[in-house]
């Protein structure tokens, strides 16, 4: 039930801000991006010059949920494909404790989910070996979501659908427990005595 009602919070949330303009669906490139250790090559595809590049939005939406990014890596695997946000106005450097991974789409689109509430900049890091060449298509900002999208497991799902029912049991059972030590005869009585 816990999850249902989760689900039915993101949704009417996610819809809400959007009714108010604040979650709005937009269209970028590789260029509304300031690069670091990136070099663009003459035929467009883009290439890391250090075991760290990273790519900066200029303009970051203060409301950002979901990121789709359409970029097909070249020459080798990135090893890690990430994005950085930042969660306060005040942090002036990307902390890895506010970075998110992609989830791989049927399509070969990278779909990288934000947490709620506002970022005040976003990083996208597109690997981690120098010369890796990339082909950036395009970037999505907040693409509209279906109903069924909400309800889609995460890793956090899966995690609270195994800790959550373990911590309920270890409750349950030292309640029970102590209820049990009350009403055994000779047994601590309330009182005091």
């Amino acid at each position: 039930i816990g999850s249902l009602a989760v689900a039915l919070f993101g949704f009417a949330e996610d819809r809400m801000q959007r009714a108010l303009g604040n979650v709005v669906t937009s269209e970028i490139t590789a260029a509304d991006f300031d690069w670091v250790d990136v070099e663009q090559q003459p035929d467009g595809t883009l290439t890391s010059t250090s075991y760290d590049p990273r790519m900066l939005l200029k303009n970051c939406p203060q409301y950002l949920r979901t990121v789709q990014v359409k970029v097909e890596f070249l020459n080798r695997d990135p090893g890690e494909f990430c994005l950085f946000y930042l969660p306060r106005p005040d942090m002036e450097e990307y902390d890895a404790n506010y970075r998110v991974w992609p989830h791989l789409e049927a399509d070969g689109s990278y779909t990288f989910t934000l947490p709620r509430g506002k970022i005040y900049g976003m990083r996208l890091d597109p690997g981690i070996y120098t010369n890796v060449q990339f082909k950036m298509d395009g970037v999505t900002l907040n693409p509209a979501r279906g109903l069924a999208a909400y309800f889609a497991p995460t890793r956090v799902w899966a995690l609270c659908q195994l800790v959550v029912p373990a911590l309920l049991a270890g409750v349950i059972k030292c309640v029970t427990e102590s209820f049990a030590l009350f009403k055994k005869p000779g047994g601590r009585q309330l009182g005091g005595k």
